[in-house]
């Protein structure tokens, strides 16, 4: 079993990681293109030499002229990506560096909160246990009792005469007759006819005895409306019960230090939700750096560095330097065999070091595409609300397990979000306490709410026969 903000710092630490990781890689691969381009350059310089030596100065003079203009402009364009990339490196590493230690600032907040929290519950524990053998408290506690258990007998009696009701009501309402006198309210003041139908309805009425059937059918709907009625307001008494007896326990918990405790509560959630704020504001500008050298790294996304260096590989492969290499290996003489000596050289570590850069590119990308599941599974953390103080993991060390599997490459984020999913829950406290106090008065923070429930509506017994006091 670990915390939450314990799990949330290992996902942290191993996103931290990658990012170093990364850098290495970055730095290897600047490393690995200048290189390169360092090597071309040489290749060029061999290239001018020859032609200075096999050329006629009009030839010479356009393939130097060639390769110096495809040389600076890939040099100068090496120079401007080293600068960028340098700069990046640099920021990165700073925000790193504040990363860790804001992110242990954030720990120590989560720490400080869930001790609060604790305190608060243990407090309340006390508090209530201490009222156990309280005369005031117990009192209230019977009247809570006796107020929930007459709200359940008059519920359920209302609920048993409006059932009687509308069974016992059919032959009444199927009467055609009797739902004519009814409907029209005779022999009651709002009745109101001329002499013929007055006439009429009075044989009516004898011929079906509505003079007697119908006190008996007010009764009938009277009685449920008049105990549902008398519900009610057993119902809202015991509400007003509950309200008395959680008044009465906030003032106890009140003398016992309970305010001091949750505005300690307060103050935690305040600088851990600062913390985390601070977090997500580093996050933030890593991921704009993030990007800026992932675009930087790619030649597709920014091609001015590749195409700078294509363009003097491509002088370099011109037909007539080609061809004046062919030459000069063909007839060598001791000025240009140094020369074709150097060239023959220079191949194989070019396309070596080429090769090598292209490896670590890939490695840098795969770094990164794993940094991007940690950061996904962080994600969810946040937005499924798992950076709850009282959070806790069942899974602690199938979590550790998965997150060392995605750095590997054998499982994503889904795998790590799965794990979390299936082993969070919320610690409960060291007592259920309902809403004793009507409540302890946690802040809401960036996670889920810790706040304790309203205590329940008044339980409904299944017996009847309770007496209300008096008969309808």
């Amino acid at each position: 079993m670990i915390s939450a903000s314990k799990a949330l710092s290992s996902i942290d630490q191993a996103i931290l990681g990658v990012r170093r990781d990364e850098d290495r890689l970055t730095t290897m691969l600047t490393s690995a293109t200048e290189d390169s381009a360092r090597i071309r350059a040489q290749q060029a310089e061999a290239f001018r030499a020859l032609a200075r030596l096999k050329l006629d100065a009009l030839a010479r003079d356009e393939v130097v002229g060639r390769l110096d203009s495809a040389e600076r402009a890939a040099l100068d364009a090496l120079e401007k990506r080293k600068t960028a990339l340098g700069e990046i490196a640099s920021e990165r590493a700073r925000l790193v560096t504040a990363m860790a230690a804001t992110e242990k600032t954030r720990e120590a907040a989560a720490d400080r909160l869930e001790d609060a929290v604790d305190a608060v519950e243990a407090q309340a524990e006390a508090t209530q246990t201490r009222l156990t053998t309280d005369g005031g408290w117990q009192e209230q506690t019977t009247l809570v009792t006796e107020a929930e258990a007459k709200a359940a007998a008059a519920a359920e009696k209302a609920s048993q005469a409006e059932t009687d009701r509308d069974e016992k009501r059919k032959p009444y309402d199927q009467d055609p007759l009797f739902s004519y006198l009814w409907s029209r309210g005779y022999g009651t003041s709002d009745y109101q006819a001329g002499p013929i139908a007055r006439f009429f309805d009075a044989k009516v009425a004898k011929l079906v005895g509505y003079d007697t059937a119908r006190p008996n059918y007010y009764m009938l709907n009277e009685i449920p409306l008049r105990l549902r009625d008398h519900a009610t307001r057993l119902e809202q008494a015991a509400v007003d019960a509950h309200a008395r007896a959680e008044a009465y326990e906030r003032q106890e918990l009140e003398a016992d230090g309970i305010v001091a405790l949750e505005s300690e509560v307060a103050a935690a959630t305040e600088a851990h939700d600062k913390a985390d704020a601070a977090v997500e504001e580093i996050e933030a500008k890593l991921a704009t750096l993030d990007e800026r050298q992932a675009t930087m790294l790619d030649g597709v996304r920014d091609p001015t560095l590749t195409s700078a260096i294509d363009g003097l590989a491509t002088a370099i492969a011109r037909e007539d330097l080609s061809t004046l290499y062919k030459e000069a290996m063909a007839t060598p003489t001791p000025e240009d065999e140094k020369i074709v000596r150097m060239l023959r050289e220079i191949e194989p570590k070019l396309a070596r070091r080429e090769a090598e850069a292209e490896e670590v590119r890939k490695a840098a990308v795969e770094l990164a595409r794993k940094r991007a599941e940690l950061e996904t599974s962080r994600e969810t953390f946040h937005r499924s609300g798992y950076n709850n103080p009282r959070g806790q993991f069942a899974n602690g060390a199938l979590i550790g397990s998965i997150i060392t599997s995605v750095l590997n490459g054998a499982m994503s984020s889904k795998n790590l979000n799965d794990a979390l999913g299936k082993g969070f829950s919320i610690r409960k406290p060291p007592r259920s306490s309902g809403s004793f106090g009507g409540g302890l008065r946690f802040p809401s923070s960036s996670g889920r709410s810790i706040s304790r429930p309203s205590r329940p509506s008044a339980p409904r017994r299944s017996s009847g026969g309770f007496r209300t006091g008096g008969r309808f």
